[in-house]
């Protein structure tokens, strides 16, 4: 009796293997797209080996893309994304088409952005003009990430304020403008060269650190922003 109890204990015993370091990281991923981008994150493929993180399938737009990449680089543990997910095509979408359409999300979706003109080839834009930030420029490329049909941007706006203000100066009005956010910004260091700003040190959270970048790319005379700054441990 005894023996026959120990078999069919034997047969229900289940081989439980411990998710690896990849796995959790794939699991992470899925599930923020999923959570963030419903629908959108159904056609897109994760696979993951020692944090080096591959991305694939197809999404609607551009800015699903972007969007797919920054998500999957605020996990930890990845290492670098290769994005390889592909924008879905309509044969009835024209060059034309496209450009028309970017123009009046241009000229409607920010006072800033109104007047910037785009030229569009094989369904890469290319964007052009004059903004007062580095933020505009921004702002004006994700709003054409969301068009239909668009592959790429390329950004060749110019930024007016770039050399009317000297380095020690940006790097004071940042100052300033972070003292007036919820930002915990006495580790953040900043390094201004020619209007580049380099930010490092540690902030409590991802959000914390995107609105470090995001404020200092609404200071005029800011060309460039590398956000080297860290999660605090």
């Amino acid at each position: 009796m005894s023996n026959s109890g120990n078999n069919k204990r034997k047969n229900v015993i289940i081989d439980d293997k411990v998710p690896t370091k990849d796995q959790l990281i794939v699991d992470y991923i899925k599930d923020q797209l999923e959570e963030k981008m419903e629908e959108s994150a159904m056609d897109i493929n994760v696979f993951c080996k020692d944090g080096y993180v591959h991305m694939s399938g197809m999404v609607d737009v551009l800015a699903e893309k972007k969007f797919a990449e920054d998500t999957a680089s605020k996990i930890p543990g990845v290492r670098k994304i290769e994005n390889k997910i592909t924008i879905a095509m309509d044969s009835n979408i024209t060059d034309k088409h496209i450009e028309k359409e970017v123009i009046d999300k241009l000229n409607h979706g920010s006072e800033n952005t109104v007047g910037i003109g785009a030229k569009v080839e094989k369904g890469v834009v290319s964007l052009m003009g004059h903004v007062d930030t580095l933020k505009d420029c921004h702002t004006a490329m994700h709003l054409v990430r969301e068009v239909r049909g668009v592959k790429d941007v390329v950004n060749n706006i110019n930024i007016t304020s770039h050399r009317k203000y000297s380095d020690d100066a940006i790097s004071n009005k940042i100052l300033q403008e972070y003292s007036k956010s919820p930002l915990d910004y006495r580790d953040i260091t900043r390094r201004v060269s020619d209007g580049e700003v380099t930010l490092s040190g540690t902030l409590d959270s991802h959000q914390d650190i995107e609105l470090a970048k995001e404020i200092t790319m609404g200071i005029e005379g800011v060309i460039k922003v590398r956000n080297n700054i860290q999660l605090r441990k």
